[in-house]
């Protein structure tokens, strides 16, 4: 084994243990809360959580992204201070668009611009600690966030708190940027700001608008799907992405902060075959996972949870594929952003969004749900294949 490849598989390892404990302590969290949430609770908190998600694309500006492409700490360190300017200058917008979201949704949501701005705050100190390789600070990170989670969310279960999932969510967020803020000096700095939104224009012009494009089509669903199938179909879905997540998104995540801060470091030759080795390492991890569940997702679903959630083991055998793809093509995707291919990015999550809404219509147009997610995860497939052949064909090709 070379040295970069010892030094990513170390590197990964170390994240991947990490995430490994965090990951086992939120699916055991999973499996109780069936027993005190219905799949309406389920779908709502799913909602929330969609809306949080498309915003925090917006509340960095990108800038999050660029901590990693700094010549050394000091600049990375100065990139950070930039993206949490931003984020506070932004914070004040996702404040008077929460302001409609309250009347209509709940109060409840009053959380909503707090959490964006914890996430604008701890996003690119993460990056940093990726750049700096402080695994451990990473690690420590995730088991705050998801050990207070899940003893906040149980205690506002037993004090009969409706909104528990949403409150619980929030309280971990909350404790986890507590603890991230102590590895890099927190100010708001105009200048600064105004000087690397210069230097990385491109992030803001393109990454952002191409990132909340992104996260949108995929978030949103179940706010589109709200719109035409009921609230308990919902409630399944949100169900089955939550399991699904865990899984996938403690590979993803741990590879995938490796894999961009190696991108950005190695030289172009050698940046091919190290690439080819995360894409087959990723395929061998999931395919066996990955066809389990595709054939014996529901009876899976049935012996952990009953009858009544079967309708989720159905909906995981339909998103799986789509997951798998999502695997192998997710790691290397932030080779667009250290190749700075920000504009076919952007065009690509336009098609993407596009394709995405127009297969959850299609489906509801036949009043079909298990047509509207089929199409969805097909589209997800499709576009992941496309842009992994892209990336081989055109980002990785020799000079």
């Amino acid at each position: 084994m070379n040295t970069t490849s010892g030094k990513l598989f170390k590197n990964f390892t170390t994240l991947f243990v990490g995430l490994l404990l965090v990951q086992i302590i939120n699916f055991l969290f999973s499996l109780v809360l069936p027993k005190y949430f219905s799949p309406i609770q389920f779908a709502q908190f799913g909602i929330f959580t969609s809306i949080v998600f498309i915003l925090i694309e917006l509340i960095n500006a990108k800038l999050e992204v660029a901590v990693m492409l700094g010549k050394n700490s000091e600049e990375a360190k100065q990139i950070v201070i930039a993206a949490i300017t931003a984020a506070i200058i932004l914070s004040i917008l996702t404040t008077l668009i929460s302001i409609p979201i309250i009347i209509f949704y709940g109060k409840v949501y009053i959380l909503l611009p707090l959490i964006v701005l914890l996430y604008g705050l701890h996003q690119p100190i993460l990056v940093y600690l990726n750049k700096v390789e402080n695994y451990k600070a990473i690690n420590i990170f995730r088991i705050i966030q998801v050990l207070v989670t899940c003893v906040a969310t149980l205690l506002f279960v037993f004090l009969k708190i409706k909104t528990a999932l949403i409150i619980g969510f929030f309280i971990g967020l909350f404790m986890a940027t507590i603890y991230s803020l102590q590895f890099v000096s927190i100010k708001f700095d105009i200048e600064i700001f105004k000087q690397k939104i210069k230097q990385y224009d491109q992030f803001p012009k393109f990454g952002t608008w191409s990132s909340v494009l992104n996260n949108f089509s995929r978030n949103s669903i179940p706010l589109l799907l709200t719109q035409f199938f009921s609230q308990q179909l919902v409630g399944f879905y949100a169900y089955s992405t939550r399991l699904l997540n865990a899984p996938t998104g403690m590979y993803t995540t741990a590879i995938s902060q490796i894999y961009y801060k190696m991108a950005s470091e190695t030289e172009h030759q050698h940046l091919k075959k190290e690439t080819h080795k995360i894409i087959l390492f990723s395929f061998f991890i999931g395919i066996i996972p990955t066809l389990i569940i595709l054939f014996f997702g529901k009876d899976i679903f049935y012996l952990m949870f009953s009858g009544e959630w079967l309708a989720s083991g159905k909906i995981a055998q339909y998103l799986i594929l789509w997951y798998f793809s999502g695997i192998i093509t997710g790691p290397i995707s932030f080779l667009l952003d250290v190749k700075n291919k920000l504009k076919f990015e952007f065009g690509f999550n336009i098609a993407f969004f596009l394709l995405r809404i127009t297969a959850i219509c299609f489906g509801a147009f036949y009043h079909d749900f298990y047509l509207s997610i089929l199409l969805f995860c097909a589209v997800g497939v499709f576009m992941n294949l496309y842009l992994l052949w892209y990336i081989n064909f055109n980002l990785l090709k020799n000079d």
